[in-house]
């Protein structure tokens, strides 16, 4: 055996011995449920596919961002009203809440006001305005990003 494993055989020993088992191990399920327990932001409580199609266009948000500051970048309006205009309200569709609660609808009110800025940054690439002021816009929209993933947490029904 390595000296460097001899140490690491050493060092996970005295881990054990300062945090010694409770005679409960924690499987996975339980660590998450420890972990939802400690989250104390707002629930918005979906169905799982809903749930997937909510963070897929999350996903889809941060590639157009990462597409919009790249071409204002380039100082390449064309390519940042296009960007822009794919997250903006064509893409909004109708959101029937499976359980309406307060957070649920603000959750949903939140979304739409980010396409209708969306909607603004695109118009305003167009019109060829100033690069940086849109990117001040751009800030302003991910603060509400950062706000609803503060929060708010999608939970499935299954939970």
């Amino acid at each position: 055996m390595s000296n460097r494993m001899k140490q690491a055989c050493l060092i996970s020993l005295s881990l054990l011995a300062l945090f010694p088992d409770t005679g409960r191990t924690q499987d996975s399920s339980s660590a998450a449920a420890a972990y939802t327990d400690m989250d104390t932001r707002r629930p918005i409580i979906t169905r799982p596919n809903e749930r997937a199609h909510i963070l897929q266009n999350m996903r889809r948000y941060l590639t157009g961002l990462q597409a919009v500051t790249e071409a204002l970048a380039r100082d390449d309006m064309a390519a940042a009203t296009e960007a822009a205009r794919s997250m903006g309200s064509i893409n909004l569709y109708e959101v029937r809440l499976m359980f309406p609660n307060a957070a649920a609808i603000e959750f949903r009110d939140l979304g739409g006001e980010l396409h209708r800025e969306f909607d603004r940054i695109a118009n305003d690439a167009q019109e060829r305005k100033n690069a940086k002021a849109m990117m001040a816009q751009i800030g302003a929209a991910m603060k509400k990003c950062v706000y609803c993933h503060e929060t708010y947490a999608l939970r499935d029904t299954a939970h």
